[in-house]
């Protein structure tokens, strides 16, 4: 068994699958060949184990709220932080250009790899087992999610902050396909005339929100 495997609580009869699940594009420039086929089924598998637990454990929300919650569960933010659980960065087969630049540290791609894991799972031995050890994952970032606990909405914290604590402006500065013609964006943080801190992600809005995360570490709002 390997460590990733351990660290899962899943042996794959399957070698080959895992391997699979953890292979970037530009390891292969294959979409066949690498992850993304079976991170389309494992998004599927994760939103229906996700959905099953929310409707049997909390009777008393609506459909929108059902929705709400599930959507702060199943997002990019939460599966990243399950996949540094498993550090999962360091099983990933990337091309050795996208290493070079720094794509091990894309957490949307961390996301996207335990989605295709959970895919994998499912595709060898079925829903329960996938249920049992997406569940196994997940029901602490649930459970913090019920709690109202799970806040990802960085730029509304870091202003709020800004406007109690300073009477200064932020400002994002927002750069797309900043490095090599590849599809990341990158935003610089000012706080005045001041940069702050940057951040990175796929999208501009993913971009700025890594940006306010690490200007509300650096201000030592939220611990690192």
């Amino acid at each position: 068994m390997t460590d990733i495997e351990k660290k899962l609580g899943y042996r794959f009869k399957n070698p080959n699958l895992l391997k699979l699940a953890l292979t970037h594009k530009s390891a292969t420039h294959d979409d066949k060949s690498c992850y993304e086929r079976l991170e389309f089924l494992g998004d599927a598998v994760l939103e229906l184990v996700v959905s099953k637990y929310l409707f049997e454990h909390f009777p008393q929300l609506s459909e929108g709220e059902l929705t709400n919650l599930r959507a702060t569960i199943v997002c990019s933010e939460t599966l990243s932080k399950v996949a540094e659980t498993l550090n999962l960065k360091r099983y990933i087969v990337f091309g050795k250009n996208e290493k070079k630049e720094g794509f091990e540290g894309n957490k949307s791609i961390w996301s996207d790899v335990l989605e295709a894991i959970f895919g994998g799972i499912f595709l060898e031995s079925g829903f329960d087992m996938a249920e049992k050890i997406v569940i196994n994952l997940l029901e602490p970032f649930i459970k913090k999610a019920a709690e109202g606990k799970l806040f990802y909405d960085y730029k509304t914290k870091l202003q709020e902050f800004i406007q109690r604590e300073k009477n200064v402006k932020i400002k994002y500065i927002d750069y797309e396909n900043f490095e090599d013609n590849l599809s990341r964006f990158k935003s610089e943080l000012y706080i005045g005339k001041n940069k702050i801190s940057e951040g990175y992600g796929n999208s501009k809005k993913e971009a700025q929100q890594e940006a306010a995360l690490n200007a509300l570490k650096k201000l030592g709002v939220i611990e690192d």
